[in-house]
């Protein structure tokens, strides 16, 4: 199922560089709640399902004074090499400047949530 969070974060990328206002991804679940984490975050205005067609969401870019909010993404944890973390570690992360999203249990979280909740899980990249 990651595949196509590292698919939609690319598309994402792209539509930055692109200086694109939206662009349409394929809706499923698991990236719903990756932008999910993305809006609460502030690093996108927001999404929505398409009217026309609800297999399709529309991500809404975002920009700070005509630069992207998210000036890099980097995928941790690939099919290959699971990463995991456990909430003690996130504890002695200096996180600061980015935002890592994780896979936990109680789905999928910020570093920040995670922390609150005391939870650790498979990291699935850092933004920044």
């Amino acid at each position: 199922m990651q595949h196509l969070v590292w698919k939609m974060l690319s598309t994402i990328k792209n539509g930055l560089l692109a200086r694109k206002k939206s662009i349409v991804y394929p809706y499923k679940i698991f990236c719903n709640q990756v932008l999910k984490v993305l809006y609460k975050e502030g690093y996108i205005n927001g999404y929505r399902l398409l009217p026309s067609n609800s297999n399709k969401i529309e991500i809404f870019l975002k920009y700070n004074h005509s630069k992207p909010a998210i000036a890099k993404i980097v995928s941790v944890s690939k099919p290959g090499k699971r990463v995991y973390v456990s909430v003690f570690s996130l504890w002695q992360l200096n996180t600061s400047l980015q935002t890592m999203i994780l896979s936990t249990p109680k789905g999928i979280l910020s570093d920040k949530e995670s922390r609150k909740a005391h939870l650790g899980g498979e990291l699935l990249c850092i933004i920044q």
